[in-house]
């Protein structure tokens, strides 16, 4: 069974550009597990396929201001365009039979000793938390996938599964996680950790949140990706084997100077306490996986941890995504993300759940949080951010929701739609002055 839903027409404004008229689209794939998909579209911007064989990936997605006929899957096809982990630490264990997921799966915890032939104690290891993966239709560990919110402003979709090891192991380790797709090619992603074994995960630098990209070969035409990081430089080491690793900076970039599209992935810097690394492991010709990595994580039995982070098309000559194509000139459209603007004149709400540091911006969603019933007048203050096409959630709203908002007295378009009570807007338009006054009728 498949089914549509289709919002009212917007008009885009990016950058004081107008663009086409563009409707954001969901629709719902259903049938059995392992073909059920949401498939998210922006017209002219981007498309993306959540699957729910994978644990609940991204496993399609495409620029389609540089590819309308989708020809080119930004996405790597083991695990997606996001994915979490990879490979766990070696530990020594208890003295027990299920010390460790490598002994339960191989049925032993001895080796042979290459120096004197006698059986000794192997090294404990958790194995690889793969999520999401190709692995996970293998294991028949597909998970829950659902729409939990759709308005013209954006599209959330919540996703939950457990890690896998490379297609052979069920771990009791779980992810929920909530994808917030926004027309201007924004996903904004929380991710909760748990852990419900009576055995603690022990994770090896690579746990953190990465961007899985397609490497190019000869028979598979996809970008050849330079990754902007550490310190913006076109650094292009794999850091599986580089000790020590280099520190996180404010995002990780995959662009090409001579190539239209470009992705970025960053955190809120309270995030980086947990992923203070980068990391980067490729392999030619197949993917190349980059972004945060941890010094180890350890996860005992109970564990319960949530965290969030953000990732940016970038579409360079278009209309509707932020047209940069170095990480230099994406390094304000990440700020605007880890240093929210400061808004003054609204009753902010500071306790939306997925608002880490409670200062009224909802790091889990990518917004800004009001509560009242409108109409809002206040000041918006961007900082060092990029002004771009800012989001707003107003808890408490009265009315239907507006189409437009002025901008110092300036009408600009905007995407809305009213849930449950609550107005979901986003400006199609960039703020340009460093303090502007906004103004959101009923």
């Amino acid at each position: 069974m498949r089914r549509t839903w289709m919002s009212a027409a917007a008009t885009l404004l990016v950058c004081g550009t107008a663009a086409a008229q563009a409707a954001l689209q969901v629709e719902d794939v259903s049938g059995p597990v392992f073909r059920r998909k949401i498939v998210v579209t922006s017209p002219g911007v981007f498309k993306a396929e959540v699957w729910q064989s994978s644990g609940g990936g991204i496993m399609k997605f495409w620029d389609l201001a540089q590819d309308p006929e989708e020809k080119v899957n930004l996405a790597g096809w083991d695990r997606g365009l996001f994915e979490v982990g990879w490979h766990g630490a070696g530990f020594k264990g208890p003295d027990r039979e299920d010390c460790c997921a490598k002994h339960i799966r191989n049925k032993t915890r001895f080796v042979k000793d290459e120096k004197t032939g006698e059986m000794v104690r192997d090294q404990c290891y958790d194995g690889c938390g793969d999520w999401p993966s190709a692995g996970h239709k293998t294991l028949k560990a597909m998970g829950e996938l659902e729409v939990i919110e759709q308005t013209p402003a954006r599209v959330r979709v919540r996703v939950k599964a457990p890690f896998v090891w490379w297609s052979s192991y069920v771990h009791k380790l779980e992810a929920a996680a909530s994808y917030t797709f926004y027309p201007t090619g924004t996903i904004v992603i929380q991710v909760r950790i748990t852990n419900a074994d009576e055995r603690p995960f022990h994770w090896s630098g690579e746990f953190g949140p990465h961007l899985f990209l397609p490497s190019s070969k000869e028979d598979q035409p996809v970008p050849d990706f330079i990754l902007g990081t550490p310190k913006y430089a076109d650094y292009t080491k794999d850091t599986k084997d580089l000790w020590p690793r280099p520190a996180a900076e404010e995002l990780a970039m995959a662009w090409h100077p001579d190539r239209k599209t470009s992705l970025f992935i960053t955190i809120p810097p309270e995030a980086h306490k947990t992923f203070g690394r980068h990391m980067r492991h490729t392999f030619k010709g197949t993917w190349d996986r980059y972004g945060y990595g941890s010094g180890g994580v350890v996860m005992p039995p109970g564990y319960d941890d949530t965290w969030a982070c953000m990732i940016q098309l970038c579409s360079a000559g278009g209309k509707s995504a932020p047209p940069v194509n170095t990480p230099t000139a994406a390094l304000p459209f990440a700020l605007e993300y880890r240093e929210p603007a400061k808004i003054t004149g609204a009753t902010l709400v500071t306790d939306d759940p997925g608002d880490f540091n409670k200062d009224g911006y909802n790091e889990s969603e990518g917004c800004h949080v009001f509560r009242g019933p409108g109409p809002l007048a206040f000041t918006y203050e961007k900082g060092k951010g990029a002004g771009f096409c800012p989001a707003f959630k107003v808890v408490g709203w009265a009315g239907e929701a507006p189409k437009t908002v002025k901008i110092d007295g300036k009408a600009v378009e905007a995407a809305s739609g009213v849930v449950d009570g609550k107005l979901i807007l986003q400006v199609l338009g960039t703020v340009a002055a460093e303090k502007a006054g906004i103004e959101i009728a009923r």
